[in-house]
């Protein structure tokens, strides 16, 4: 009966002290996960369907373009037909042709840097999206640090896969994969171009 007792308590002692344990990892913030940052771009519902609209309006653009390329061209042409180079008339054509020439090379760069500064900006706002909704749930999990973390296999094949491989902050990680979650967080009454269902987390790890 004695020895009963000493088994029992023995037990009793050592889940108070893993309980203590793991109250203390819980208070001192030990908690680590890890995201997949490629991925969360990928399945962000907003960021795809703000990236659809820039292709749009560049493609656009780029239409716009074109169409006065080949009114130049044009211009061009005509001026070979139906002047004579040295002429006064061939070189006002000429000087037109040219002055129309610079001013789209200055539109089109213009337009470049323009589209360049979006699409930064498309990328920067969700990105900080992500930082604060990551922010978010570690709180709320008590999780105190969270690495990007790449799922992507390794090319062996691929010299530039391997040294990104080799670079990887992240070599191992175990069921502490919060992807999901995250972008569960960050699609909630979202819905992606052409889907008809919302994401939900995969993980269960989104408190109630």
């Amino acid at each position: 009966m004695k020895r009963l007792f000493s088994l029992t308590a023995i037990l009793v002692s050592a889940i108070f002290v893993n309980f203590l344990a793991d109250a203390a990892n819980a208070q001192s913030g030990t908690n680590v996960a890890v995201i997949d940052i490629p991925m969360v771009f990928k399945g962000h519902a907003l960021f795809k369907r703000q990236m659809e609209d820039f292709k749009v309006e560049v493609e656009a653009a780029e239409k716009s373009i074109g169409a006065e390329r080949d009114r130049i061209t044009k211009m061009i042409q005509e001026l070979s037909q139906q002047y004579k180079p040295g002429s006064p008339d061939y070189k006002v054509k000429e000087e037109e042709v040219a002055r129309q020439q610079s001013e789209l090379q200055v539109k089109m760069t213009l337009q470049k840097k323009d589209f360049m500064e979006k699409e930064a900006r498309i990328y920067f706002n969700v990105y900080d999206q992500v930082k604060r909704t990551v922010a978010a749930f570690a709180e709320r999990n008590n999780i105190a640090l969270v690495l990007r973390y790449n799922s992507t296999e390794i090319e062996a094949e691929n010299r530039q896969s391997v040294l990104e491989g080799i670079n990887r902050p992240v070599i191992y990680q175990n069921r502490i994969d919060i992807t999901q979650d995250v972008l569960a967080m960050l699609n909630n009454g979202v819905r992606p171009p052409g889907d008809t269902q919302t994401a939900r987390p995969q993980n269960g790890l989104i408190p109630r």
